[in-house]
Parts: C-alpha cells; structure tokens; sequence
C-alpha cells in the first residue's frame, strides 16, 4: 500500500528513456530509435507508451511573446501491459518527420516527447531534442533570394494567419529577407517567406514590404497598406529558373 501511495506521486514509479539512432533528420524523412521502460519498487500497469514528435512557436500577447508547444506527429506503441518491479523492456519505433516540421535554424526547437500513461500514477516522460536540417526545396529558394539580392536574416515560428495558414498546424515557420543589393535594394524593407511543401514541389508565400518613397508611400506605411501578399509555385525543374520566378513576383508590388 505504501509503495502504491509513493508511486502515485511518482516515486519508485516505472521510469521511461528513449535512445535516438540519430538526432539529426530532414523534413519527409523518418526517425528511430527504442523505449526503455524501467520497472520501479512494484509492478505497474502501463495503460500505453505514445511517442510525439513536438515543435515550438511564439504567439504575440498583450505585447509580450508567449512560447506554445504543437503536435506535428503522434504515434501510440503499445497497448495496455505490465511491467514487474524492477523490470527492463525495450521496444523499437519508427516515426515520419512530416513535410511542414520547421527546420532548425532561429527560436523554433524541435524534439520527441516519450510518455507512459500510468493509471493512478504521475506519468512519466523523457524529451529528446532533434536537428532539422532546412529541406532542399526551401535551400533552392534561399539561393534564388541570394541571386536577386535578398540575404536571409532572421527565421522565426509564428501564429499562422490567413495569408499562410494551411499546413494544418497553428504555426508557420517565417523565413525574413533583406534586400543587400541588386534592382530591388532601397525599394524593399524586407521580405517574409512561408512555405507549404509537397513531395515534389513547393509554394512559397510571400509578404513584400516596400520601403517608403515620398509622402503617398509614408502615409501607406503608417497605415500598414505597404505590403502585398503574393505565392510562387516550383519544383525541382524550376530551380534553376527560381531566381527569375521570384524576380518577376517581387517587380509586380515594387
């Protein structure tokens, strides 16, 4: 009895490790590893082992930037079974890094959350964080920006809105160009990139803000009317010519 009181509060209660075969992954790929479950002071019935493939992003509230947690995959390993005290099992997994996973570069961290639901028990939980390289879609199209004059800057996870929203997530992942030379340098404040990517191809919105010139575009600034809204389709056969793709996007708001 006392042991079954200890481990409702979580002591001497079953404890969870997962070993990663590779921390490191892209976009579309997959991760795996195994559970441990180590038993505690007395046997336990383990209700299920889930496994979550978890990501950050920051909402602006009342002026301050508050950090929430998404769900991009979910996966449940095991029914309900029993683990004797003191007890080592070991079980395999296998789980897909979808396409919209954000890519580890800027604030966002991404990382697999291990838990065992316990009944009448604190669940326990390990987390492991991963590396997302940047998916070679979205490399091509930060290459193209280099080619037009447009340097990468800054890359953030953000509420989704109505212009980006639809990779079925409450986030975006947010790329922010800034011009350094060529047409368009002195006639933009920035770019800001969202992607939605496909097996074999991708579309990039594209929030154009352009620098005010003259009085009309100083009142559109301060009214916030100086940036469009504009998305470019492309595929592996494009990249070449990406370069121009967005070029000719850019010169229809600038």
């Amino acid at each position: 009895m006392f042991n079954k009181l200890l481990q409702s509060i979580g002591i001497g209660s079953a404890r969870v490790d997962t070993i990663l075969s590779d921390t490191v992954c892209v976009p579309g790929g997959s991760i795996s590893g195994e559970v441990r479950i180590y038993g505690g002071n007395s046997p336990q019935e383990i209700e299920t082992i889930y496994l979550s493939l978890m990501a950050s992003y920051e909402v602006e509230v009342d002026d301050s930037r508050v950090k929430y947690a998404a769900d991009l995959n979910c996966v449940r390993l095991t029914d309900r079974f029993s683990v004797q005290a003191n007890q080592e099992l070991v079980m395999p997994f296998s789980i897909s890094v979808p396409l919209n996973t954000p890519a580890s570069i800027g604030k966002g961290q991404v990382w697999v959350e291990t838990g065992l639901d316990i009944k009448s028990a604190i669940d326990p939980q390990d987390r492991d964080p991963l590396e997302v390289r940047v998916h070679p879609l979205i490399e091509a199209f930060i290459a193209a920006a280099e080619r037009v004059g447009l340097r990468l800057y800054k890359v953030d996870c953000e509420k989704a809105n109505r212009h980006n929203a639809g990779n079925g997530l409450p986030f975006v992942q947010e790329f922010e160009f800034k011009t350094f030379g060529g047409e368009f340098h002195g006639r933009l404040d920035e770019i800001e990139a969202v992607f939605l990517l496909g097996d074999t191809n991708a579309r990039v919105t594209l929030q154009i803000d352009r620098r005010a010139r003259g009085l009309a575009s100083m009142l559109s600034e301060s009214m916030g009317t100086d940036e469009s809204y504009t998305s470019i389709s492309y595929s592996q056969a494009d990249i070449a010519r990406l370069d121009v793709l967005l070029a000719d996007a850019i010169r229809r708001y600038c």
